[in-house]
């Protein structure tokens, strides 16, 4: 995967738990000698060692995964990806509109970046509130996409219920 996550987990373990904390985790994920790779975004790093930084970082910072997913989204959503993707950001006003067009914004990635796999999505509406996500990845980080989606909602001040249905399904509830 690009290293883009693996960056923006970096950061957001040194802005939480400090320098000395992430130089632990990168440690005992064998992420390499320095794990300087992690912090290009536009790096790939192996889908194995991204797996093994989450879950060191659960365990350094004493989360479990949800609350390491929840904190991820939200760094993403609030600090990260703000900077990193204004241009992304601003087009959307709403997490409705930012959830929606999360699939598109893929899709040009892919065309862009070369070696992108990002997810892809199916939305289905079951009532005018209530958004049912197909995630489609054979990463099956569907965990970190729930957590995104929380991110999202934190981002845009608004009250989102959001809840993992099925390995690869995510139901939002929006107001």
């Amino acid at each position: 995967m690009k290293g883009t996550i693996s960056r923006c987990l970096a950061l957001m373990v040194r802005a939480k738990a400090g320098d000395a904390t992430w130089k632990e985790i990168v440690k005992d994920s064998n992420a390499g000698p320095s794990g300087a790779l992690l912090e290009i975004a536009t790096a790939d790093v192996d889908d194995a060692v991204v797996g093994r930084l989450m879950a060191n970082t659960c365990k350094h910072m004493k989360l479990t995964s949800e609350q390491a997913c929840d904190a991820f989204g939200e760094y993403w959503c609030s600090d990260y990806a703000p900077k990193l993707y204004s241009t992304i950001w601003r087009r959307f006003k709403s997490s409705r509109e930012m959830i929606l067009g999360m699939d598109q914004v893929h899709i040009e990635v892919t065309d862009t970046m070369e070696r992108a796999r990002p997810p892809r999505f199916d939305y289905a509406w079951k009532d005018d509130k209530t958004l049912v996500i197909k995630y489609k990845s054979r990463r099956q980080m569907v965990d970190v996409y729930v957590g995104l989606v929380r991110g999202v909602g934190k981002a845009f001040k608004e009250k989102l219920s959001v809840k993992k249905l099925t390995a690869d399904t995510v139901e939002v509830i929006f107001g």
